[in-house]
């Protein structure tokens, strides 16, 4: 295993009722809030008038940025950004889900910084400071309530790119598995399927074995795939809620691939060109970039989609588990491969996400801009082994 730092600040509270302590935490942090939130979500399930009764009650101002989108995107963090400096906010709360955690660390970045905020996401300056942030996650995906990253598109060139510091982790993350139960079973597939990719990236890229890491994976996504089947039937079943919820967050916090010789993310590299050009749900687009992706790579990962197959589809009959194949194994590894590339995209169907770029609706594809777009990416993330003809031959294997 690699040498690793890793780091997790955040304070979680989770369970029935939790949001009664809102008002406490925050004024910990500061009497000035701005206060993020996307369109109507939480004003219709109710989430939004115990949040003010929470503000009110520990005499905490509140600024207001409502209107974030599901792809959150830079104007807007921008005029939160202004807001924010406005009103002398002195602590960020986002309520909703990843794409508002987000927008949010971006305010949090923007409001104490001088410099354009987008020189953060390219990466060309480096975090400093930021204002602090309370999370109320209402719809669990991205792990944004307990990691360090926030990712925007830039509405202005279509760019999907993300920043991350430690300074934005959020200091308190509020889990509240009954604010999901509203969430509409296909907004729950595409959130399942982002959960399913942050796990699987790493175990699919790693380079070897690794007991501790791959157990917990293996574990963690076996959950979700059954809470996600519990769902199908009762999409208002709490206990699978609160799998989804717990997963999500700790599925892309850093543990998972901590120390994990080889762990990269390139179906991320691929899909935020796609939603970012398209927007299409982040969900939606791994789920059609992840089988193009494991059809193009099948002859380098064949022994770590072998054991997908086996340890985490629980598929029968297939070959053993081995990193060292010989040329006369080819084909029957290359069938089990193709077989659990298959179990993959009849899950996705299964529970409605797409599989192909036509699925998604999109018809005109314009794959030299994508494939532009994720090589200034993997430059950014430091992911090697992709020339441009690799992208723009996945991208056409995601076609139809």
């Amino acid at each position: 295993m690699l040498n690793f730092e890793w780091v997790t600040p955040t304070k979680i509270i989770f369970g029935q009722g939790c949001l009664n302590r809102l008002g406490s935490e925050t004024a910990r942090w500061g009497k000035k809030a701005l206060l993020v939130y996307g369109k109507n979500s939480i004003r219709d399930t109710g989430i939004y008038p115990i949040v003010m009764e929470q503000f009110a009650a520990a005499s905490i101002q509140v600024t207001e940025h409502a209107g974030v989108k599901s792809n959150p995107i830079l104007s807007h963090a921008e005029e939160g950004v202004r807001k924010a400096r406005e009103a002398g906010v002195e602590v960020i709360v986002a309520v909703g889900g990843g794409s508002v955690i987000d927008e949010s660390k971006g305010i949090a970045v923007g409001a104490c910084h001088p410099e354009p905020l987008w020189d953060f996401y390219l990466r060309k300056l480096p975090v400093r400071k930021a204002l602090p942030l309370i999370a109320v996650q209402t719809f669990p995906a991205t792990s944004s309530e307990l990691n360090q990253v926030s990712v925007l598109t830039n509405d202005r060139t279509g760019e999907k790119f993300s920043v991350r510091s430690n300074e934005i982790f959020p200091k308190v993350t509020f889990l509240e598995p009954s604010f999901t139960i509203h969430i509409p079973i296909q907004q729950t597939a595409y959130a399942v399927t982002d959960m399913l990719s942050h796990l699987m990236e790493g175990y699919f890229t790693q380079t070897r074995d690794f007991p501790v890491q791959d157990g917990l994976v293996e574990g963690m996504s076996r959950a979700l795939m059954g809470a996600m089947e519990t769902l199908l039937q009762d999409p208002t079943n709490l206990d699978a809620r609160s799998d989804l919820m717990w997963a999500g967050a700790w599925a892309w916090n850093g543990l998972l691939k901590a120390g994990v010789e080889g762990a990269s993310i390139p179906n991320h590299m691929l899909e935020h060109p796609l939603s970012g050009l398209y927007d299409i749900p982040h969900g939606a687009g791994l789920s059609i970039i992840i089988p193009a992706w494991l059809r193009y790579k099948k002859w380098e990962v064949t022994s770590r989609i072998v054991k997908f197959g086996k340890d985490i589809l629980g598929l029968p009959d297939l070959p053993p588990h081995r990193n060292d194949i010989s040329n006369r194994e080819r084909m029957t590894y290359g069938s089990a491969v193709d077989r659990v590339i298959q179990e993959i995209v009849a899950w996705y169907r299964k529970i409605g996400t797409p599989t192909t770029l036509h699925e998604a609706g999109i018809s005109h594809i314009d794959f030299g801009k994508l494939t532009e777009q994720a090589l200034a990416l993997c430059r950014l993330w430091g992911i090697s082994g992709y020339t441009a003809e690799d992208i723009s031959a996945i991208y056409h294997l995601a076609e139809k």
